[in-house]
């Protein structure tokens, strides 16, 4: 790496790109916890009440969307695939472990992408985060998502830096991308959950507040999708007929017609 652009870097990773750190350990902190027992968790015929719904109802439409993709991820999560299995090795009970996981939505997060000019070496693009969560973590934890990152956004605004010191000016307008898709999709989103899941689970090293953390987040991102990324992009094809609210609580036969009934409307 050039000599000007490791010095650059070095100076700006803890408020370029790992500004989330201070949130996230707040967000460990305050997590509550489930009243109801671990072993009681289970997949029923009946609804239970579910830790999240209520709080993601508060968020308004972002809430919507996360619940979306929290369905979704719960839909890949209780079924048998490499994605499934892959998580199961690490918790047995993924699917219960992540329907307990509360969210929060950073409405101060960074909102812009910081591209790094250095003299004579290529340019650096720092996207907003897009979600951090605890690093080996009880149930009950905390997911943080970005207002206004990658998750709900597709387009942010650039800024461009030459020096540590400088503010830097805004010049034009790029995507934002989670590994090889578009901001704002249900793949981004439900491979951002998937990624955070493995953080909760200790499945992934950390990426955050590190100074190698850029490449470490791209790397396991990388991982989880050659783990899920079939699973990521079926899920996304089609729609859930089983409402977002009371999916994650369904049965297992539930879940299974539901897939019974996507494999029908392909043939």
């Amino acid at each position: 790496m050039h000599p000007v652009l490791r010095f650059f870097r070095s100076a700006f990773i803890a408020i370029l790109v790992y500004h989330p750190l201070a949130t996230a350990t707040r967000a460990q902190a305050p997590a509550t916890l489930l009243s109801t027992p671990v072993s009681s968790l289970r997949f029923a015929s009946d609804r239970i009440a579910d830790p999240s719904v209520e709080e993601l109802k508060s968020f308004g439409p972002r809430g919507g969307i996360i619940e979306e993709a929290r369905a979704e991820v719960i839909f890949i999560l209780a079924g048998e695939s490499s994605c499934s299995a892959w998580f199961r090795v690490a918790e047995p009970q993924a699917v219960e472990k992540f329907r307990s996981l509360r969210f929060a939505v950073d409405l101060g997060g960074r909102s812009e992408i910081l591209k790094l000019d250095a003299w004579e070496a290529r340019s650096v693009f720092y996207q907003p985060y897009v979600a951090h969560a605890g690093q080996n973590v009880g149930w009950g934890s905390t997911i943080t998502v970005n207002a206004n990152g990658a998750f709900f956004k597709d387009w942010a605004p650039v800024r461009i830096v030459t020096d540590p010191h400088d503010k830097g000016y805004l010049k034009e307008f790029k995507r934002l991308v989670v590994s090889n898709f578009d901001g704002a999709t249900r793949e981004a989103r439900v491979l951002t959950l998937l990624h955070e899941l493995g953080h909760v689970l200790d499945m992934l090293p950390v990426d955050a507040g590190v100074p190698s953390g850029p490449e470490l987040s791209t790397s396991n991102t990388a991982l989880v999708l050659r783990h899920c990324g079939a699973q990521i992009r079926e899920v996304a094809k089609h729609s859930l007929t089983v409402d977002s609210a009371f999916l994650p609580w369904e049965s297992p036969v539930a879940i299974e017609e539901e897939r019974v009934r996507r494999k029908a409307s392909k043939q």
